[in-house]
């Protein structure tokens, strides 16, 4: 009977050693397929060809407003190339610091109708084995907006060769989307639209209400501008304002002198006052 028990348990041993070998065979192959060569990508700048590109895009979007007839449409419908909404995303990313990196290991590409978000981590900390190599993510989401009202699907997803599940995937589009409406900025800005989509060329199509243009306008001016000519501007702007406070100073001080020549220094109220008494006194 010992015997038997004896032999069972060293089945068992050696069983689990052989699942531990599957595993750890296993476990390389998905390193192996994970990992890759650490990727970087240029830091969104600002380009100087930003300002030119947004230019024509508010043009078209003065001519979206009213119909042939040249009445004002009930939606505006704006359409953008990828390019234009590219230049978009830029803006939002970049860093304008004077210190700000050249390169970054993220990025953020629009192509065929998607956000692409690729992301590389150096695995060293994660993987001292595979040091000098990373873990290079790519995600593709699509947006859509409807009555001010965030959606994100998901598309594909993989770490280096190894392809994300969907069901991951959907996951972390909700979890993006639940994010992004609690800051009130996004939900004021997406308020403006009645609706947001990718387009058939490519690009993204905004149907909005034609009295919310000033908010598009905003949005599409900010991302042609030049963050240092914004700064000169607010110094000239402080400037200004710190002149005016200046030249409101010069006028009390002229005031109070003023005031001061009506009424001497030494001026003193109590003769009125005693000559007063003595005619009530008599």
């Amino acid at each position: 009977m010992a015997t038997k028990k004896k032999g069972c348990f060293s089945r068992l041993l050696k069983l689990f050693f052989v699942l531990l070998i599957v595993l750890a065979v296993l476990a390389y192959i998905l390193a192996v397929l994970m990992l890759g060569a650490p990727e970087s990508y240029p830091a969104p700048k600002f380009d100087g060809r930003a300002k030119g590109i947004m230019a024509g895009t508010i043009t078209r979007l003065a001519r979206s407003l009213v119909d042939k007839e040249g009445r004002v449409v009930d939606v505006a419908e704006l359409h953008l190339t990828q390019n234009e909404v590219q230049t978009l995303l830029n803006a939002m990313m970049r860093d304008d610091r004077e210190n700000a990196p050249e390169v970054v290991p993220y990025a953020v590409i629009w192509e065929d109708g998607m956000v692409r978000f690729f992301y590389s981590e150096p695995s060293d900390a994660m993987l001292p084995p595979f040091s000098g190599k990373a873990v290079n993510l790519l995600v593709e989401l699509a947006p859509y907006v409807d009555d001010g009202r965030l959606t994100i699907e998901p598309g594909a997803g993989s770490f280096g060769k190894v392809p994300i599940p969907h069901f991951a995937l959907n996951k972390l589009a909700r979890w993006i989307e639940k994010d992004l409406m609690r800051r009130e900025k996004v939900r004021t800005t997406l308020s403006a639209f009645q609706c947001v989509e990718p387009d058939d060329n490519g690009g993204l199509v905004l149907m909005f209400d034609p009295r919310n243009v000033n908010t598009v306008v905003r949005i599409l001016k900010s991302a042609g501008e030049d963050p240092n000519e914004t700064l000169d501007e607010e110094d000239d702007e402080d400037d200004e304002a710190d002149a005016d406070d200046d030249d409101t100073a010069a006028d009390d001080d002229e005031n109070d002198d003023a005031d001061d020549e009506d009424v001497p220094a030494d001026a003193s109220f109590d003769g009125e006052i005693d000559e007063r008494n003595e005619k009530v006194e008599e």
